[in-house]
């Protein structure tokens, strides 16, 4: 799963390793915001979690299974990224019609049914997967964070 970031021609946009130290795991997204969005108090909320360099995780002290979790991937082309993109999007299809999701990032896609409830967002040659909550509007409102802090 992996979305890309998009290069305008003639850019000097960061590549491999220098894009790479630009992103932050938890894409700009605070504790405050976290709680907000799984709408409990924020000493309620453990420390976010790093399972991989691009992923982030935080969930509630008290309500184990009240998560929120979203990956961040930075491919080395936008042609890969979007590969990368279309390929986990007809996977999802399978189980779940995609909804276009406008104003977010360079694309966006959500599958809302239960199973699956992911949000997709590329924007350049970054794309971002957004798993939990799986409702749309805190999935929107957790890409549009780590949309406007992506380089």
């Amino acid at each position: 799963m992996a979305l890309s970031l998009l290069i305008v021609a003639c850019s000097k946009a960061p590549t491999g390793p220098a894009l790479q130290s630009k992103i932050d795991p938890c894409g700009g997204l605070t504790v405050t915001e976290a709680a907000a969005i799984l709408k409990i108090p924020v000493k309620d909320l453990r420390e976010p979690q790093s399972n991989r360099i691009f992923s982030c995780s935080y969930g509630s002290r008290s309500r184990r299974l009240l998560t929120l979790n979203f990956s961040i991937y930075v491919e080395d082309s936008p042609a890969r990224a979007q590969r990368a993109l279309d390929a986990l999007r007809q996977s999802l299809a399978v189980l779940s019609p995609i909804i276009v999701v406008d104003q977010l990032g360079d694309e966006a896609y959500r599958a809302p049914d239960p199973r699956v409830g992911q949000l997709l967002m590329r924007k350049g040659r970054v794309w971002v997967d957004v798993v939990t909550p799986s409702d749309g509007v805190s999935q929107q409102r957790i890409a549009q964070i780590v949309s406007a802090h992506l380089p």
